[in-house]
Order: C-alpha cells, then structure tokens, then sequence
C-alpha cells in the first residue's frame, strides 16, 4: 500500500492532468517589515495548503517584526531596533588601566630644576649655610646695622665685625641663587644643560666684583677712608640681605615656572628696595652740598643704570 502521507509530483502519479505548481525560491522581506510575503506561504501540493503553517513560521522568523501586529507596535519596535543600534554604535572602548594592562613608562620631562649638578650646587650652599648658621646669624645682625647707620660702631663691641669666611659665604650665595634669578628674568626657563644657567651665575659673579672694585675707587676718589669703609659694608650688607630672601623665589622658579611673573616681581622688589638703601646711604656719605648733586648723577648713570641695562641684555640673549 503506498504511503498515504507521499505526495504527487507528477502528473502521471496524481492521475490528472492539470499542471503541478512547484515552489520556487523567493527573496524574503526585510526583517523590519511586517507585511506578508506573497509567495512564501502560498503553495498547493495536490490539493494541501500550507498557508497557515507557513505564516506562523514566517511570523516566528528571528528579527523579523511580526505582521498580524497593529501598525503602532510595528512602528514602536523598529525605533527600539534603531535606538538600539545607535546605542551601540555609539559605545566607547573603554581606556586601559595599570590594574588591568601594563602601560608603557612616561619619562619625567626635562626642565632646569631636575639638573644633577644645579641640584648639587644649590644644596651645597644651602648645607654650607646651615652648617654655619651661628656665624650667619651674627653676620646678618653686624650687617643690619650697616644698611643704613653711617657712624662708626663702638670699638668695644664685638659685633661690629664678620669674618672673611662667613662673608664670602654670603657672597657666593647671592651670586648663585641671583645667577638663577638672572636666568629666568627674561621668561619661563628652557631646559639645554647646566650650561646657560652656569654663564648666567657666571655673569652674575661678574658684575658683583666690578660693583665692588668700582665702589672700592669711587670710594677712594671721592670719599675718606672711613666713609669709603661705611659705603663698602652697605654694599656687603644689603647684598647678604638680597642674596638670603631670594633663595625661596630661586628655587620655586625653578620647580613651578607657572608662578615665574609673581615670583619675578618679588624678586625684582627685593632687589630694588635694597638696592635703594644702599643709594640712599651713598648720598648720606658723600653729599657735601649742591655741587656734588652732578657727580651723583654720574654716578647712577655710570654704576647702577648702565651695568643694570647690560645685565639684562646678557639675560635675553641667553633666553
């Protein structure tokens, strides 16, 4: 007996004559429409229609938007697909962390403030400064006294003198920590080596010795030996003085340049306030009446305008 579930595929097997419709391969629509497809349900194999079977297939389809549903719905999940995919599109990739990945070594950049042998030469003085700090101190106190008093002190009293060794300390630490100053005078500093830093402390201790040997014949031209005495130690007294307030402005130009325009003006301040004591006690020795006014002159324009104006240039051209 033959299967009663076979079906005819021709017409010598059905026993009729009318032709047989095969199914053909058709292209499905899209999977966000939701209308019917025309020829993927419908097929009649002698007699047997599969329409309802094959809708409920085609509406089971994954990612298909069923389309027995009300427009509305329809409408409302092909936006949720797209909110979707823009979602998703729209997801960064999320950075690696050192808990996660290992992350290459960035390396310190490279500034002034990080130079083995600056580091060297500031902590030396400041070491050398705090090994002698007894002497500093009294040093300091005998050079208050000589900012502005133009009198002999008395000869009983035992500070009235500094030693050589605390008084060349005192020198070498102005002219280094004003060498520094000096170099980032012009703007922000530019990391090439100890090189440009260690012209500008060397220009830096230039201009102190020929501030000292012109005081010194200036002095001998035109003053007594005791007022050319009186004039010398101002000089040592508000340069110590200078020197030991700009240590702090120095080393922060160094380690925060974002702070260079404020701590610039300080250090300017200082020194044009010492460098006003020193003057006005020069007029206080020297002064003898109207006449000497001229000789004044000369004088700031010759010792305190010009070199001031020189130095700053030198500043600029190794900027």
């Amino acid at each position: 007996m033959p299967d009663s579930t076979a079906i005819a595929t021709t017409p010598a097997e059905t026993g009729l004559n009318t032709p047989v419709h095969r199914p053909e391969a058709t292209v499905p629509p899209p999977a966000s429409s939701y209308i019917l497809p025309k020829d993927f349900a419908e097929a009649d194999y002698g007699g047997i229609c599969t329409s309802i079977i094959d809708s409920i297939g085609a509406d089971t389809v994954s990612g298909r938007i069923p389309h027995f549903i009300p427009v509305e719905d329809a409408e409302f999940l092909r936006l949720q697909e797209k909110f979707d995919s823009i979602a998703a599109a729209s997801v960064t990739p999320e950075m690696p962390s050192g808990a996660e990945v290992g992350l290459a070594p960035d390396a310190l950049p490279s500034n002034t403030g990080n130079d083995s042998a600056l580091i060297v030469l500031m902590m030396g003085i400041l070491a050398l400064l705090g090994f002698s700090g007894g002497s500093i101190w009294r040093a300091l106190r005998t050079y208050r006294h000589d900012l502005w008093n133009i009198r002999r002190p008395n000869v009983f009293d035992d500070e009235h003198t500094v030693p050589l060794s605390t008084g060349i300390l005192l020198a070498v630490n102005t002219i280094v920590f004003g060498g520094i100053v000096l170099y980032t005078l012009a703007g922000e500093p530019t990391y090439d080596g100890f090189g440009p830093i260690g012209i500008s402390i060397g220009i830096m201790a230039a201009y102190y010795i020929f501030r000292l040997t012109a005081y010194e014949v200036v002095g001998y031209t035109f003053g007594t030996p005791e007022g050319r005495r009186r004039w010398l130690d101002g000089f040592f007294a508000t340069e110590a003085f200078t020197g030991i307030v700009l240590i702090l402005p120095a080393i922060l130009l160094l380690l925060q340049p974002r702070w260079h325009s404020a701590l610039i003006i300080f250090s300017l301040t200082v020194v044009i306030v010492a460098r006003l004591i020193f003057i006005c006690k020069g007029i206080r020795i020297f002064y003898v009446n109207f006449r000497s006014l001229l000789y004044f002159i000369l004088y700031l324009c010759t010792l305190e305008i010009v070199p001031l104006l020189a130095l700053y240039g030198s500043c600029a051209y190794l900027q």
